[in-house]
């Protein structure tokens, strides 16, 4: 991201949603327990970001909460531990959302069509992520808008982008699924009907 306040709005919109999965609120139909692995890793990314950003305001609540934490993990083992999750979870987000993909399909009655689609939902989101890095701040700087909106446009449009991108790449796994699925099913409706079609032994007697 080019600017620490995207970043902000960013792991807050992720952070959020992720929570919000991982508690079962939305899509409570799938197992997403992981998610709530990778909220609180988005969280201690946000409250990084604040302590970079050249904002008084951020700085000084971001230095607090991590000064807050350090003083707790001190003098209790479980913070202590608590907070060794929380910097593993910040360091692999990308990681746990794979994982928590992988959970999805392991739990699938339909492996096949949950393998295709969980590989269009991370390799979408990877991809439009990955262009939205490169891309999406020279397209934002170039907008006749207030300066300080930029970067919380930023933020915004690239958790949309996001998941709009993995959303559509999901659909079409489940799609190609479905074709391959359709294919191999009228492939043994025709196997079974040429088997029907072919003459049936005759016994003889000498």
């Amino acid at each position: 991201m080019s600017s620490c306040v995207a970043s902000i709005i960013q792991n807050g919109l992720f952070g959020g949603r992720n929570y919000l999965l991982g508690t079962s609120v939305l899509a409570p139909e799938q197992n997403n327990q992981v998610r709530l692995l990778v909220s609180a890793g988005q969280a201690t990314n946000l409250i990084k970001a604040g302590t970079h950003c050249g904002n008084s305001i951020f700085e000084k609540a971001s230095d607090k909460i991590i000064s807050a934490c350090d003083k707790l993990a001190q003098n209790d083992k479980l913070i202590n531990k608590l907070g060794k999750i929380f910097n593993f979870a910040s360091k692999n987000v990308n990681k746990l959302i794979v994982v928590s993909s992988g959970v999805k399909i392991l739990s699938a009655e339909d492996k096949t069509t949950e393998t295709l689609a969980q590989a269009g939902n991370i390799g979408g989101m990877f991809a439009v992520e990955g262009w939205m890095k490169k891309n999406l701040a020279t397209y934002i700087n170039k907008l006749p808008i207030n300066a300080k909106l930029k970067p919380i446009l930023e933020g915004v449009v690239f958790v949309i982008g996001s998941i709009t991108g993995s959303t559509i790449c999901y659909n079409l796994g489940k799609k190609i699924a479905s074709v391959i699925k359709g294919n191999n099913k009228k492939t043994e409706q025709t196997e079974q009907s040429a088997k029907s079609k072919m003459p049936k032994n005759i016994d003889t007697k000498a």
